[in-house]
């Protein structure tokens, strides 16, 4: 059984919680780390183990970013190959789930550039605000 990951969220670094038993990455604010290498490098690693090992039927990875640097930018992109490959697994879903402020044109933006990376289907979801 793998363990849930929860970290908590800074000014510079948004809450991320990884419950493996339910399939769910929720990930949560702002996203400007200094090293954003250093911060998300764990992350993606559970991810990885987490799909050679015990993935679940439906994984649900949700964006819910206020704004993010060029450094987080690359370590989304690398966490969107990762589940890609997941769901090149059989019997494996994805969904990417983009939450975005309704009056940011900018991360909706960004959200519709990841997925034009990807062949994984984005729900774009506004919100009034990302609590």
């Amino acid at each position: 059984m793998m363990e849930e990951l929860f970290v908590e969220e800074t000014d510079t670094t948004p809450q991320v919680h990884f419950k493996p038993e339910e399939g769910v990455l929720e990930i949560k604010g702002i996203s400007i780390p200094e090293d954003a290498e250093a911060f998300y490098n764990p992350v993606l690693e559970l991810l990885e183990k987490y799909i050679q090992e015990q993935p679940q039927p439906e994984t649900d990875v949700l964006f819910k970013l206020v704004y993010i640097n060029t450094g987080t930018s690359a370590m989304v992109a690398k966490l969107i190959k990762i589940v890609e490959a997941l769901e090149e697994k059989e019997d494996n879903k994805i969904n990417i789930c983009w939450y975005y402020e309704e009056e940011d044109e900018d991360m909706k933006d960004l959200g519709d550039y990841f997925s034009s990376f990807t062949e994984l289907v984005f729900e774009f979801i506004p919100m009034e605000e990302i609590e």
